[in-house]
């Protein structure tokens, strides 16, 4: 056996712990007919070696690839990630928190169309998701802004340069709802760990090619803890999920950020 075939066997066994054992259809499985050396391609490339190296967890790998997905609003092959997760050991909980997680950088379309997916994946498996509400309706705004700057300041550190401040009343009153409702409702809910969270907004920011917002995350992701080998491997795991020039564009800021700081 060669050293390809070696890589696409170790793809099969991939797709078989996507699918709890066994090896589904895929997302399209017409795409083969067509192209069978694609198939091939990324049964070796992507499933066989990617998917396979050690720096990120199979559930860390999936969150980039849930991630990629959502914010491209891949349905397709959303759905099959969606069910990949539960089989990978995701919980309900976990998956529905990455998506409104995601939802600030896809958009409230891309999240609501991938909520309605995974009520239907539950629905199928026979789950029973009851949702428990964290978001308090009584908190006074100052105090949600007030823990959101918090936690971003513990998740950053202290960071060169900065935004300058904003010259219109209209930006900085934005900037006031998203600082309650991004990072003091969203960012500090438990359904997810910072980790986890920093590795969907890296992957969320990368794929979008949003370079500016990715230099600070990546700061962030340094400053909590991941090593340089990980963060690169966030961005080459979406390499075939959200296209190389984004991965490799954001392995240069990476790059840059180890480099220079």
């Amino acid at each position: 056996m060669s050293e390809l075939d070696d890589r696409y066997e170790r793809g099969q066994e991939t797709r078989r712990m996507f699918g709890g054992g066994v090896i589904g259809g895929g997302s399209a499985p017409g795409a083969w007919d067509i192209a069978p050396d694609l198939e091939r391609i990324l049964g070796e490339a992507l499933f066989g070696t990617i998917w396979k190296r050690p720096a990120l967890t199979p559930v860390q790998r999936e969150m980039v690839t849930l991630s990629s997905l959502i914010v491209l609003q891949r349905e397709n092959q959303l759905r099959r990630h969606l069910g990949n997760a539960l089989n990978l050991g995701l919980t309900p909980e976990q998956i529905v928190e990455l998506i409104i997680h995601d939802t600030w950088y896809g958009g409230a379309p891309a999240g609501i169309n991938s909520l309605s997916i995974i009520k239907e994946i539950f629905e199928e498996r026979g789950i029973d998701f009851t949702p428990t509400r964290i978001h308090d309706t009584n908190e006074d705004p100052d105090s949600l802004f007030q823990r959101g700057e918090e936690y971003r300041r513990n998740y950053m550190g202290t960071q060169p340069g900065g935004r300058p401040a904003p010259p219109t009343q209209a930006e900085r009153e934005l900037g006031r709802i998203t600082g309650e409702y991004y990072w003091g409702a969203t960012w500090t809910r438990p359904g997810l760990d910072l980790t986890s969270r920093c590795i969907c907004t890296m992957t969320c920011l990368a794929t979008l090619g949003r370079e500016g917002p990715l230099r600070s995350h990546i700061r962030g992701a340094l400053n909590i803890g991941l090593t340089q080998d990980q963060i690169i491997e966030v961005f080459g795991h979406m390499t075939l999920y959200s296209g190389i020039p984004f991965a490799r564009g954001a392995m240069d800021v990476a790059n840059d950020i180890f480099t220079n700081g």
